[in-house]
């Protein structure tokens, strides 16, 4: 439990890829208060319900964000300020002074605080909040959403029975260089991932997005192909379509494209995903020679995968 604790509590924006990473962006003053004036509001509980309004867990939320910003960092003191004397002061006064990538670890570890569940009904309508006030200072980061599946309960009874819900990613902020394509194209998929059947293609392309903001173009690809061809067995395996673990992308796909109304010419697009990753990625040796993938080849991966899943899983639901 402890070092699960510490896992989490590290796993964070700016220790994610860290050699990697774009040049650090500006984050404006007016963005940083927006977000905290938000995080004000949800955890008084003053939003909530004026019939279901809970207690006020403020004191709490900047409790546990000051620890875990003390361990990130390594320091008992964040800021300067001298009169910084409280938890909530010392985090308050550092998150407006700080780097914009630290800043972004605050974001994320909001979604990771025990009392989150206190002030908050559905955890994904924080996100999209957040995510708002992002886009409304033209921010190019957005938070994607929670991973949750449903497992059967265990333990000695009575807790032996029933099912849980388990979460499986929490948020992560992750680089939006064209918003019209996120919003389009990404989250759709994001969110037609969200059925837990997909957990694995889900995990494997927040992979992909996560390798495309550390500049690791080589596996972004790796992680896309790797996504498009989960999404294609979970869909033979739903609707009893003849497959084996072993197959590839390319007896995948003419296994479905024959069950279904989408007609033949669609094999060549939908392939080309498997292709980019054969071809130029680190999935196999490169022998003499050294594969050098661009950002636009990476980013051109992303967007045709989120557009093959939404594809392939509306054209079967």
């Amino acid at each position: 439990m402890l070092r699960e604790r510490l896992r989490l509590m590290f796993d964070v924006f700016s220790r994610r890829g860290r050699e990697n990473q774009y040049p650090a962006d500006t984050l404006p003053e007016k963005l940083r208060n927006k977000v905290l004036l938000l995080c004000r509001d949800i955890f008084s509980n003053r939003w909530r319900d004026q019939f279901n309004r809970g207690g006020d867990y403020t004191h709490e939320f900047w409790a546990e964000i000051h620890r875990a910003l003390q361990y990130i960092h390594g320091r008992p003191k964040l800021s300067a300020d001298p009169r910084a004397t409280t938890p909530a002061d010392d985090a308050i006064h550092f998150l407006l002074a700080c780097e914009p990538q630290e800043f972004l670890d605050f974001v994320e570890l909001i979604f990771r605080v025990d009392y989150l569940f206190q002030v908050t009904s559905n955890d994904d309508d924080l996100v999209d909040a957040v995510n708002d006030l992002f886009r409304s200072e033209g921010a190019p980061y957005q938070l994607t959403h929670f991973v949750k599946q449903e497992e059967d309960a265990s333990g000695p009874p009575p807790f032996h029975q029933g099912k849980v819900i388990r979460t499986v990613a929490y948020p992560r902020m992750v680089r939006v260089d064209e918003q019209v394509t996120f919003t389009h194209a990404i989250l759709p998929a994001l969110a037609a991932l969200a059925d837990p059947a997909y957990n694995s293609a889900d995990l494997e392309f927040r992979d992909a997005l996560e390798d495309y903001r550390k500049r690791d173009y080589g596996d972004c690809l790796t992680k896309c192909g790797s996504a498009f061809e989960s999404v294609m067995k979970v869909i033979c395996k739903k609707k009893g379509w003849p497959f084996t673990p072993q197959d590839t992308a390319a007896p995948l796909l003419k296994t479905i494209l024959s069950n279904t109304s989408l007609d033949g010419f669609f094999e060549q697009p939908l392939i080309l995903i498997a292709t980019l990753r054969n071809r130029l990625s680190k999935a196999h040796g490169a022998g003499p020679g050294t594969r050098s993938v661009e950002r636009h080849v990476a980013e051109y991966a992303i967007t045709s995968t989120a557009a093959a899943i939404l594809l392939l899983i509306h054209e079967v639901s």
